[in-house]
C-alpha cells in the first residue's frame, strides 16, 4: 500500500465525494489532515464523521503586514507518525506547518505534490510582493509534481521556474453524480421556490457564498439597486453568512427594496436555489459556486475569482465578464444578461453544464490526481 497525507486549510463538505474516491483507489492508504478554526470566517466547515481517515487540528492564524500567517497545532508531529510515502499539500506558503511538513519530506526523500490554485489576494505590494514571490517559490519549489486547478494557476507555477513537464491541470470541480441522480427531484423543488418567491416573470440574479469583504457582495447589492431604477422584472437572492452579514443587512435596509431576498446560510439545499435562479453573479473572490451554477444551466457574471473562472466564465460563451472591482462594468454585465436573445442564452446555458460535465467535475479530479501520484511511486 502507497501511504499518502493530503493536507487542506480546512475539511469543505463539498470536497467530501473527492477524499473518499481517491481513499478507495486500490493500494492507496489515504489519510486527510484538515484545520479547523476558532472563529466564523463565512467559510464553513463539515463537522461529521468521514468515509474515509481524517484528522483534524486546531488551525491558529495571525496577519503580519499583509500577510496570513497559519499554523496547525500537532499536524508537523502526526504526520512524521504515520510517515507516508506521498505527501499532497495546498500551495499555501504562509502555512508554517506546511513549510515544516514539506521540508520533512523531502529531508526523508518522500515525493510531494502541491495542489496549486494560485490566488493572489493582492494585499502586498511593491517589495513587500517581492518578498512574498521569494517565500512562495522556495516554497513551490520543494515539490515534485503540480496538480493545478486551472489553467491560470499552472502558468503561475512555469512563472515560478517550475518546468512544464511536471505541471499537471486537473481543473477544479465539484461532484455531479448525486446531481444528476437527484435532478428531477431538486428541479420540482425548485419550481417550489420559485413559486414561494414569486420568481416567475422575473430575471433572477443569484449569489451563493461567505459574507466577507473579498467576495464583495456590497458590489452586487448596488449594481442591482442601479438596476433597478431601470427594470422592474428582475429579483435578487442572497444566501450565505459570515462576518459582514450586519453590514449587508444595513446597505439592504438602506435601499428597502422587496425585490432583494437574503435567505440567510443554505448549505445542502443550495442546489435548489441555483436551479431556480436565472443568474449567478459572483461580484468578488471565489470558485466553486461558478460550478455549481453552470451544472443547472446557469449564466454566470464573474471578474477575477481564483482563477478557475477562466477555464468556465467565457464571454458570450458560457457568461458575461466584468472588471475588477468595477460597478459600472458589474451593472453592464447584468445588463447585457437581462437583454440577451432567448436563443443565444439557450445557447450559452448549454454550454455552461457541457464544461462541467465534461471537464470540470470531482470524477475528473480523481482521475488526475491518480495519475500524479502513479507517476511518482513508479
Amino acid at each position: 500500500m502507497t501511504k499518502i497525507v493530503l493536507v487542506t486549510p480546512i475539511l469543505q463538505h463539498y470536497r467530501l465525494t473527492f477524499y473518499d474516491k481517491l481513499s478507495k483507489t486500490p493500494g492507496y492508504d489515504l489519510t486527510v489532515f484538515y484545520g479547523y478554526k476558532k472563529r466564523e470566517d463565512g467559510r464553513p466547515s463539515y463537522e461529521g464523521e468521514t468515509s474515509f481517515k481524517s484528522i483534524g487540528f486546531r488551525e491558529y492564524k495571525y496577519r503580519v503586514l499583509p500577510f496570513d500567517i497559519v499554523y496547525d497545532w500537532g499536524m508537523y508531529t502526526q504526520i512524521k507518525k504515520i510517515n507516508p510515502d506521498v505527501v499532497i499539500v495546498q500551495g499555501i506558503a504562509g502555512d508554517l506547518s506546511l513549510r515544516r511538513i514539506l521540508s520533512w519530506a523531502k529531508r526523508k526523500k518522500k515525493k510531494i505534490i502541491i495542489w496549486a490554485c494560485a490566488w493572489e489576494p493582492g494585499r502586498a505590494k511593491g517589495l513587500l510582493m517581492k518578498l512574498k514571490y521569494k517565500f512562495v517559490s522556495t516554497f513551490f519549489h520543494k515539490a515534485d509534481y503540480f496538480l493545478t486547478y486551472s489553467t491560470h494557476a499552472s502558468n503561475y507555477c512555469m512563472n515560478l521556474g517550475i518546468d512544464k513537464s511536471r505541471i499537471e491541470t486537473c481543473y477544479n470541480g465539484i461532484e455531479i453524480e448525486e446531481m444528476q441522480k437527484n435532478q428531477e427531484k431538486i428541479v420540482a423543488a425548485a419550481l417550489d421556490v420559485r413559486k414561494k418567491l414569486e420568481l416567475d416573470n422575473y430575471i433572477t440574479f443569484l449569489y451563493v457564498g461567505g459574507l466577507i469583504l473579498e467576495k464583495r457582495v456590497d458590489l452586487l447589492v448596488d449594481a442591482f439597486a442601479r438596476l433597478r431604477q431601470k427594470y422592474k422584472n428582475i429579483k435578487l437572492l442572497i444566501i450565505g453568512d459570515g462576518p459582514l452579514r450586519p453590514q449587508l443587512e444595513e446597505q439592504l435596509k438602506k435601499y428597502n427594496d422587496e425585490n432583494i431576498k437574503y435567505l440567510g446560510r443554505i448549505v445542502s439545499e443550495a442546489d435548489i436555489y441555483f436551479a431556480a435562479a436565472d443568474c449567478f453573479v459572483l461580484p468578488g473572490i471565489g470558485g466553486l459556486a461558478l460550478n455549481q451554477a453552470m451544472f443547472w444551466k446557469k449564466t454566470c457574471i464573474v471578474s477575477e475569482a481564483d482563477g478557475t473562472e477562466d477555464d468556465l466564465v467565457i464571454e458570450n460563451h458560457s457568461g458575461y465578464r466584468f472588471k475588477r472591482h468595477d460597478l459600472d462594468s458589474l451593472v453592464s454585465a447584468m445588463e447585457r444578461r437581462i437583454n440577451e436573445a432567448p436563443e443565444k442564452l439557450s445557447e450559452m446555458e448549454d454550454n455552461s453544464r457541457r464544461i462541467i460535465t465534461e471537464k470540470s467535475n470531482v470524477n475528473n479530479m480523481v482521475s488526475h490526481f491518480v495519475n500524479g501520484i502513479n507517476k511518482l511511486i513508479q
